[in-house]
């Protein structure tokens, strides 16, 4: 969600959507499949609803201890901070380097589809089997397998071209 407060806003609406429909779950189907799908969808509302009160904010706001819009961003891939490394942290126990390498992820992750982007987030970030991550989106795993594919291409294409001191060089081929 990029934002704890509205995370929980969307948690309690969960709730309250839950107790509404219970009685329209099917006898057999997958529980975790059908809240997910709620949450995920509940989640997407709320930020379309936030949108245009909710612009950029750089990374390291002054005067700021929080994470100016990207906590809890889906899926940062983080390192964490040396032991002992003085200075290294904010008030929150996220480094600098976090925040940055999360911002990246969430401006990258603005280029794709919201299909692509759903599909990558459950199956590459949640951990969620191909299988699920069909149920969920109410597609087949091939198309699942499909997006993540073209999401993994269009993130590392336009990681390589915008962000390329990130990017491991390549090696020459060893004979």
């Amino acid at each position: 969600m990029g934002d704890h407060e509205l995370a929980r806003d969307v948690a309690q609406e969960v709730f309250l959507r839950l107790f509404r429909v219970m009685r329209r779950f099917r006898s057999g189907g997958r529980f975790d499949a059908w809240l997910y799908r709620i949450t995920l969808n509940l989640g997407i509302d709320a930020l379309r609803r936030e949108r245009p009160h909710r612009e950029a904010v750089p990374l390291e706001s002054p005067g700021r201890g929080d994470d100016a819009g990207t906590a809890g961003a889906p899926g940062a891939a983080v390192e964490p901070a040396a032991p002992g490394a003085a200075g290294g942290r904010s008030p929150t126990g996220e480094t600098l380097r976090q925040r940055e390498v999360r911002g990246i992820f969430v401006t990258l992750c603005a280029l794709l589809t919201p299909k692509m982007r759903m599909a990558f987030i459950l199956r590459e970030i949640e951990g969620l089997p191909t299988y699920q991550v069909a149920a969920i989106m109410k597609t087949r795993a091939s198309t699942i397998r499909n997006h993540v594919l073209q999401a993994r291409r269009i993130l590392q294409e336009e990681m390589r071209r915008r962000y390329p001191e990130y990017c491991v060089p390549s090696r020459p081929d060893r004979a």
